[in-house]
């Protein structure tokens, strides 16, 4: 995790995110400011209830988890812990992966709320040449209907390595995958699936996803998940018979060359 110590004391202060880390979420609610958490950062500089701009604290010290507690945002908006994490492949079939998991956000108002979150993380391992997504979760209602309550999840792919989620809008690189869902009957889940998509990523790349929900009063989603993998590819080797074929077409220009000192 490249983060400078000073780098982090100044976004504290101005309320940024710093520019070199890796593992990141920001929300907004209401269009307001920016709330967020970066991973292996201590920096808690919001009150209770939660009111951006303002950063919070990663609970978990393990270098790509990063673990928002609960909190209450405006007094009115109960968000129970979210686990956000980055794996980055090794060897050739293994996954680069960006997850992010929100256990409770229940909606205590009696008007609805809007809310926009981005998850970004960079430095997953290229090449890659596929990419899957998946998102879930369920809806329910204290019974008063679910009024303009709706989810929409995307899923960006960035060859150029650029940090995602510095605000929650941060979402560099190309729209792989969209789905949106509205509940109807009480209580009710959602699944989706997408991929292969084709990607290109022949080095180091980044991975943004972002959620962006209306929550009507006395809603509650639970279980919210949304996922981004991308499968290491094998680099191709010469065969045997290309390097020999090479090392004679060099012994014959060496030879040509020779001939004509």
């Amino acid at each position: 995790m490249r983060r400078a110590v000073a780098g982090l004391a100044a976004c504290a202060a101005l309320w940024c995110t710093p520019a070199d880390a890796s593992l990141i979420i920001s929300a907004s609610v209401d269009g307001g400011g920016t709330i967020f958490a970066v991973d292996n950062s201590l920096v808690n500089t919001c009150g209770a209830p939660v009111v951006g701009p303002c950063q919070l604290a990663d609970l978990d010290p393990t270098l790509g988890t990063l673990v928002v507690g609960s909190h209450t945002i405006s007094g009115n908006l109960l968000v129970l812990p979210t686990v956000q994490t980055a794996d980055v492949a090794t060897v050739p079939g293994t996954i680069n992966r960006l997850d992010s998991t929100g256990t409770q956000f229940t909606n205590l108002d009696t008007v609805s709320h809007s809310i926009l979150v981005a998850i970004g993380a960079t430095d997953f391992q290229g090449p890659s040449l596929q990419a899957f997504t998946t998102g879930a979760g369920q809806f329910s209602t204290l019974g008063t209907g679910y009024a303009d309550t709706t989810i929409t999840m995307r899923y960006f792919d960035d060859p150029t390595n650029q940090q995602g989620a510095e605000t929650p809008t941060d979402t560099p690189g190309s729209l792989l995958d969209t789905f949106t869902f509205v509940p109807t009957t009480n209580p009710q889940s959602f699944s989706h699936n997408g991929g292969p998509f084709a990607v290109n990523d022949p080095n180091l790349f980044s991975m943004t996803l972002q959620y962006e929900a209306v929550i009507g009063p006395g809603v509650r989603i639970t279980g919210r998940e949304q996922t981004e993998i991308k499968p290491l590819a094998a680099v191709a080797q010469p065969s045997t018979g290309m390097l020999v074929g090479l090392g004679a077409l060099l012994m014959s220009l060496g030879l040509v060359y020779r001939h004509k000192q």
